[in-house]
């Protein structure tokens, strides 16, 4: 009876364990913070004489210490890798803050894409709030996206303390379904969008994996989608590699109407193969209005090489 009980209550804990958690007791693996931060407690009185997690001296909680000086420096705290929501439960992020200052600019940021260069600003904390003497609460719904989250400041003053920072479910309706500008799996009459344009050496072709196989013997014997021989991928043949520096171009002929006022992400799956491969995949738009500009959207300048 000792056992299931003991049982009972260790599944009891570990469901109601958050999904990230750090409140600076134990070892912190899900948040990570560069040389500006460091570790103490409450016994030194300052800024605050008292950590949040257990509400003592002896608890610790995470302060801001600047390096450099610079106010063109940016501190930060970010998630040691990528938050992918697989329900449609509502996230929420979390944390407590301790500042005297009135005026103590941080925010919270939602990073996206793989170099990191989508980002937007989550919530935006002034300093401390006159009407609290004590630990502070941020809590921020997060869009049912893959994103990573940054916690950034260039103030070089002092002092700022955290404690506590954590993703977990939330109370709260659904978070609203991504708009989909336009989505193909090449297993439907959405191939009939791509072509590959003329005049160019390489010539893209949209097949299934049993026929690619055929006429490239290292290409991936089953698609994306279906994980199976029977779906469809866009492939540009290594065997017909005639000269460096050529190239060919998959086209998407449909336009979007994006606006300043909002931000879509692109996603896509590649697969490269072949002994060797001295070849380069980018992605461009191209803008139908005067003057036409053709702006590469991937891979970012921070992204390193992508072949």
């Amino acid at each position: 009876m000792l056992s299931l009980l003991f049982i009972f209550l260790c599944h009891a804990f570990l469901n109601q364990a958050a999904i990230l958690h750090c409140d600076f007791e134990t070892f912190c693996n899900d948040f990570v913070s560069d040389n500006n931060w460091g570790l103490k407690d409450g016994q030194d009185s300052q800024p605050i004489n008292h950590d949040h997690t257990l509400n003592t001296s002896s608890g610790h909680y995470l302060y801001y210490n600047p390096q450099d000086g610079s106010r063109f420096s940016i501190a930060e705290i970010k998630t040691n890798g990528w938050l992918q929501p697989s329900t449609d439960r509502p996230l929420c992020f979390r944390m407590r803050y301790y500042t005297p200052r009135l005026s103590f600019p941080f925010n919270i940021q939602l990073v996206q894409g793989d170099d990191e260069q989508l980002t937007r600003i989550a919530i935006s904390i002034p300093g401390k709030d006159p009407s609290i003497n004590d630990w502070t609460l941020i809590n921020v719904t997060l869009p049912n996206e893959r994103i990573k989250i940054f916690i950034r400041t260039n103030v070089t003053a002092r002092p700022l303390v955290f404690d506590d920072i954590s993703v977990d479910y939330c109370d709260g309706p659904p978070p609203s379904p991504p708009k989909v500008l336009f989505t193909c799996d090449f297993e439907s009459f959405c191939s009939e969008d791509f072509v590959s344009l003329p005049l160019y050496p390489y010539q893209w072709s949209i097949l299934n994996a049993s026929d690619a196989v055929k006429i490239e013997s290292g290409a991936p014997a089953t698609d994306y989608t279906f994980g199976n021989e029977s779906g469809h991928y866009a492939l540009s043949p290594n065997s017909k590699i005639i000269k460096s520096g050529n190239v060919g171009y998959l086209h998407l002929q449909k336009e979007f109407q994006i606006t300043s006022q909002e931000s879509y992400c692109l996603n896509f799956e590649y697969y490269s193969y072949g002994t060797w491969y001295d070849g380069n995949l980018k992605v461009y738009s191209w803008t139908s209005d005067e003057p036409k500009t053709v702006q590469m959207l991937w891979p970012g300048r921070s992204s390193g090489g992508y072949t």
